[in-house]
């Protein structure tokens, strides 16, 4: 759970822009470096996960993800994963995304990260897979080579066009999952890529998603009293979403339009 609890923190103090120190950044390359699975942990998830460890691609060769009882845990934006193919490789990828800006000239994460691509090139969800929660799992896959192989075009390429076309087709509904994708995880890709493509998908849905930013979310407590996990993140997902549409010509200066709680129903808005 420490390396978990250590990836969702970094995160979050990514996506609400706070100082991330470097004896943060020191400790959690250590946490991380010190902290892959040995062998036989490995070898044991694979076969629960009913595949043969020695030709598997498919699952994490470093990092197994932790349980709470039997249950998954939230990706870092707060979506509750569904498969272990999203939640396994979720966990990996991003913190050999972590390791790979905060250690660039290590040898070991180096080394993760090589072997890391290896593995993806081998996989259905690394080559634009559109199946189930294969299609999500591609975005932790962008995400890791927009800071390893930003350059590698044709390969961030095959997988923006199913996701971009997914996007695309986006419409009314619950912002935090559509089709299938959890949005603002989407977004965080397509920030991290930022390229031409990147932005005029964000540009065709620019004016739906200022109407999200807009709108009242619940941020944790129902009508009824009750905390909901899932609605907490809903305050980040305000961020992830300025951010993206920052990108865009025009309105790289959206941050002055302020982020807040309305202390009268307890709900996050964006006041642009």
């Amino acid at each position: 759970m420490e390396k978990y609890k250590i990836l969702m923190e970094i995160n979050r103090k990514a996506v609400f822009e706070e100082e991330i120190s470097d004896s943060e950044k020191e400790e959690a390359v250590s946490r991380f470096l010190n902290g892959t699975c040995c062998k036989e942990a490995i070898l044991k998830f694979k076969k629960r996960m009913r595949v043969k460890p020695e030709t598997d691609n498919m699952y994490p060769n470093y990092y197994i993800p932790p349980f709470n009882g039997n249950k998954k845990l939230r990706l870092i934006q707060g979506y509750l994963p569904k498969t272990y193919i999203l939640y396994a490789n979720h966990y990996e990828l991003e913190i050999i995304r972590l390791l790979s800006i905060f250690a660039p000239e290590n040898r070991k994460v180096n080394e993760l990260a090589e072997n890391t691509l290896h593995r993806l090139k081998n996989t259905c969800f690394g080559n634009s897979c559109t199946q189930g929660e294969c299609l999500a799992t591609g975005i932790s896959v962008l995400r890791l080579l927009a800071v390893t192989r930003p350059d590698e075009s044709e390969w961030i390429d095959k997988l923006l066009i199913p996701l971009g076309d997914t996007f695309c087709s986006f419409g009314n509904g619950q912002a935090a999952m559509q089709k299938g994708l959890p949005l603002s995880y989407l977004l965080m890709a397509f920030t991290d890529i930022n390229n031409e493509k990147t932005k005029d998908l964000i540009s065709q849905k620019k004016e739906w998603l200022i109407d999200l930013l807009r709108r009242g979310w619940i941020t944790g407590k129902l009508s009824n009293g009750k905390i909901s996990e899932g609605d907490s993140y809903n305050l980040m997902g305000k961020y992830i979403i300025r951010k993206a549409i920052g990108t865009l010509p025009g309105y790289e200066d959206i941050s002055r339009h302020e982020i807040y709680v309305s202390r009268k129903d307890k709900r996050c808005y964006c006041n642009i």
